[in-house]
């Protein structure tokens, strides 16, 4: 299978690939009863009132809506990516998700998005680790699928230190190939 050049559908599939991670991970916990819900319920809770998300096809609507919004993301992860480069992805990954967290998470309860409230502290930390499952998988998938010039090179952007200049940098001065010196200001 070739490399994926396109960004937008690069962070569309790597979104893609981040949530259903997350959702795994979600269901997982949700079975031992380490958090209150699913994340479904919790993003179907936006476009419908919560006793409605018990019927399995708003369940599967909230769900969708999950993964489009995952996958939107992912969108600006590899946004991130292509500015910054690939390097330390998986960091990067983490705190785009921690970022992601606090608005969605955080600003969504705060301004009312959503009519699921979690009650335990649990389910916040449970979050939490969705999100940073989401940052990494996000961010790995993504430079695993790119294609080699999606993302800059670091090494290559990187300039070269001249610290010498700024020793003195009143009397200090270089002389080109002439004879006159060029003097730092």
């Amino acid at each position: 299978m070739g490399k994926i050049k396109d960004s937008i559908l690069l962070g569309i599939l790597s979104g893609l690939i981040g949530t259903t991670c997350m959702d795994a991970s979600n269901f997982i916990l949700w079975r031992n009863k380490k958090t209150e819900g699913l994340l479904a319920h919790f993003a179907g809770s936006m476009i419908m009132r919560p006793n409605k998300l018990k019927r399995g096809k708003n369940f599967i609507l909230g769900q969708i809506f999950h993964m489009t919004v995952g996958s939107c993301l992912g969108v600006g992860m590899v946004q991130v990516l292509k500015k910054f480069g690939k390097d330390y992805h998986a960091l990067k990954g983490g705190f785009f998700a921690m970022v992601t967290w606090g608005v969605l998470y955080n600003f969504g309860q705060k301004m009312g998005f959503y009519q699921v409230h979690p009650r335990l502290a649990k389910s916040g930390y449970m979050s939490v680790w969705h999100h940073l499952i989401y940052g990494l998988a996000t961010s790995t998938a993504a430079v695993a699928l790119a294609d080699p010039t999606v993302f800059p090179d670091a090494s290559k952007n990187a300039q070269p230190r001249n610290d010498s200049r700024y020793i003195y940098s009143d009397t200090n001065y270089r002389t080109e190939d002439s004879e006159t010196p060029v003097f730092y200001s």
